[in-house]
Formats: structure tokens, sequence, C-alpha cells
């Protein structure tokens, strides 16, 4: 028998928030994997329910042609979801850093258990833990 941990809605209030460029990379990096359009600005959530979303900033431009004299551009920004990370934790605070010589921000996350986690999205937009250290009397 498995035991199978699903939640039906997600939270929706946001705790905390950082913005950065997460699984962006430059537009001048040497290599096939740089991207046409450049560097992308993204947003970091902490959700009431232990959730980390990863949201990228679309920003659309669309040209109205209905008069030749008035060349109106509207300007649309969504919030796109990239990924969706579910912990079993309370989360308190998070925070962007870039490394030094790095070309994209990671994300420091704080938790009341007393972990400090360093988590790398990559391009894919995967999670993925680089380090979590144990801080403090509560996680020895």
């Amino acid at each position: 028998m498995k035991l199978l941990d699903l939640r039906l809605k997600h939270a929706g209030s946001i705790v905390a928030s950082a913005i950065g460029e997460f699984t962006s990379v430059s537009k001048g990096d040497a290599g096939g994997s740089s991207r046409s359009d450049g560097p992308h600005q993204e947003i970091v959530c902490l959700r009431a329910g232990g959730t980390i979303d990863l949201y990228r900033i679309v920003v659309a431009v669309s040209s109205n042609n209905t008069d030749d004299d008035d060349d109106e551009e509207e300007v649309t920004t969504t919030l796109k979801l990239i990924t969706r990370l579910e912990t079993r934790s309370v989360l308190r605070s998070v925070s962007a850093v870039r490394v030094s010589g790095g070309k994209r921000d990671v994300v420091v996350v704080g938790s009341d258990s007393g972990c400090l986690a360093v988590i790398d999205f990559g391009e894919e937009g995967v999670g993925r833990v680089l380090h979590c250290p144990v801080f403090g009397k509560v996680g020895e």
C-alpha cells in the first residue's frame, strides 16, 4: 500500500517574492545555448502552503492598424508559470543571489525548520537544490 499526498487547490496567499533572471541565459554567451531575445525577468513566489512558484514576466507588444495616422502600440504584461515546487515545510524568506561570474541568479530560501536552501532552476526551469546546510539549534 502506498500513500499519495496531493493538494486539490494551491494556496492563494504569497508570503514573499523575489525578482531576477533564474532560467535565462544572457544574449552574448558563447556556445549554442544563447537565446535570441535576451534575458527574461522572472519572479519567484513563496506561497503559504510551502510552495515555490517561478513565473516569467511576458511583455507582448501589438500594434493597432485601424487608423493610418495613429500608430499606437498596445503593451500587455502577463505572468507565465514556468514551474511549481511542492515542499513539506513552512517557507519564511526568499532572496535572489547572483554568484560571482554567473550568468543567472540562484534562489536562497529560508524555512522554519532551520535550513537555508540554495536552488538553481537551470535553463529548463527544473529546480535543483545546490546546497542545503542546517543552521541553528532547531536543525541539529
